[in-house]
């Protein structure tokens, strides 16, 4: 038997307004079955997908192609920034000496600015091979790498589980988070935490500080490359470290969020330490950070 023809209604494509519409519903229907019919043909949809594809990878080889062709001249102005202050640095009035200062500070920020859009156009473009990695290990290895000086505390909470992941990234990843907790400490005793658990699917991670804590406002602006909540002369700060983070977590799967000030749900500031004095009310901060758990024992090491 013949489907009946349902009454005209109105229809989801705005240019189908005449009796003939393929995709006539019910008057006052809402079910999202209807709406699904305007979807494009599977080719249309393919070729999109397509389009989208080729398009972001130009843009990631740009990206790559203009920051690098970059740091050729910017390699000459540093030389010849050096040039000055060796040989004529010491005719310089005060004045002249700040100035200088000023130019080899700019100069190395441009070029911690190009380094850190190649890294950034490389991460999803360059991929490495996916192995079993001993986050225990890892993370060690990074504290050792950063040297965190006397008055800051960096410590591993709970045993680290062992993932599947790539592993100079995700080093990377807890490089950037870590650094950048030491960088804007704020308080006579820094300290830092990394914890991890074990969740229904998944692994949930945690960089937490006792420094000065960000606003809720820039909770989403600290994301965005370039985005910094300081002057960039002031911590030397690139705006790209948390970009490359958040790309890195979600190209394993996960997600990445912030927490700050860091309050549990009874509203009290979290206590990292005995000391009053490094545990302010109102900061803290906590960047979370999820990856997908695969059959993976934990490290034995």
């Amino acid at each position: 038997m013949d489907e009946p023809i349902l009454p005209l209604g109105n229809c989801p494509h705005p240019a189908h307004s005449s009796v003939d519409c393929p995709h006539r519903v019910p008057s006052g229907c809402s079910s999202p079955a209807h709406p699904a019919a305007c979807c494009p043909p599977q080719g249309e949809r393919d070729r999109l997908i397509q389009e989208l594809e080729r398009t972001n990878q130009e843009l990631q080889q740009f990206a790559y192609i203009i920051s690098h062709d970059l740091k050729a001249p910017l390699r000459a102005i540093h030389s010849l920034v050096q040039w000055i202050a060796e040989d004529y640095g010491p005719l310089f009035d005060e004045d002249g000496r700040e100035q200088l200062d000023l130019l080899q500070g700019r100069v190395r920020r441009m070029d911690q600015l190009i380094e850190g859009v190649l890294h950034y156009s490389r991460i999803g473009r360059l991929r490495e091979e996916m192995e079993p990695v001993n986050l225990n290990k890892l993370v060690t290895e990074v504290i050792d790498l950063l040297a965190p000086p006397p008055t800051m505390s960096v410590r591993v909470v709970n045993r680290l589980p062992v993932v599947v992941c790539e592993k100079v990234r995700m080093g990377q990843a807890f490089q950037n988070l870590i650094s950048n907790a030491m960088k804007f400490m704020d308080k006579p005793q820094g300290e830092i935490t990394i914890t991890c658990v074990e969740q229904e699917g998944f692994y949930r991670f945690g960089v937490q500080d006792n420094g000065p804590g960000i606003a809720p406002k820039d909770h989403e602006r600290i994301f965005q490359i370039f985005q910094t909540l300081h002057a960039g002369d002031a911590y030397g700060s690139t705006g790209i470290g948390l970009t490359l983070v958040k790309k890195i977590v979600e190209l394993h799967g996960g997600e990445i969020r912030v927490i700050s000030p860091v309050v549990p749900p009874d509203g009290h500031p979290v206590p990292l330490s005995a000391n009053p004095a490094n545990r302010l009310a109102g900061s803290g901060t906590r960047f979370e950070f999820t990856l997908p758990r695969r059959p993976v024992s934990l490290a034995t090491e």
